[in-house]
């Protein structure tokens, strides 16, 4: 009988478990060390594996020179302005708003928003609903079919939930 082995990661409740044999386990522990690593010093992760499947990436953040666009702290840091009682339509809010001033087309995807706040161990229980909701409070438009920008309404809203770390309206992408 072989013996069972398990690794535990807990990146603040995003949690990830690999349990099997220890040799199964074996062969992904050190993929897990390569990745914890650059994930502490801020690299990104290692290309995934044939047969293995990595999400599409979202642009790292670029700084204002030349792009119009205006500087935003990384996702992580961005997040955590939000005030601790706010709503998952605003975080779905922040995120967009995010994701819409780092992407190349300036707008968001629901799915986009949605991953980078699970990376951060932000679970939304109905994502697609928070964007209507914003949409409905015209928070949120949209630009075509499955693609949204946040409004200058919306980024009045975020900065009254997050301060000055939101850039005025006008300045956020739309």
């Amino acid at each position: 009988m072989t013996e069972r082995a398990r690794i535990r990661i807990n990146l603040s409740q995003h949690e990830f478990e690999v349990e099997g044999s220890e040799a199964f386990v074996q062969r992904y522990a050190a993929r897990l060390e390569d990745l914890l690593a650059r994930l502490g010093a801020g690299a990104p992760p290692a290309e995934v594996p044939a047969g293995g499947r990595a999400p599409a990436p979202i642009p790292a953040p670029a700084p204002e020179g030349g792009t119009g666009r205006p500087a935003l702290p990384v996702f992580g840091e961005f997040i955590h302005h939000l005030p601790t009682d706010a709503t998952e339509v605003d975080k779905m809010l922040a995120a967009g708003l995010w994701v819409q001033l780092h992407g190349p087309e300036r707008s968001f995807a629901t799915a986009e928003a949605s991953r980078r706040l699970a990376e951060h161990g932000i679970r939304i229980g109905n994502p697609s609903q928070c964007v209507r909701q914003n949409i409905q409070a015209r928070r949120v438009f949209v630009v075509r079919k499955g693609r949204y920008r946040v409004s200058d309404v919306g980024v009045e809203h975020l900065r009254r939930l997050m301060g000055e770390v939101v850039p005025e309206p006008g300045r956020a992408g739309g």
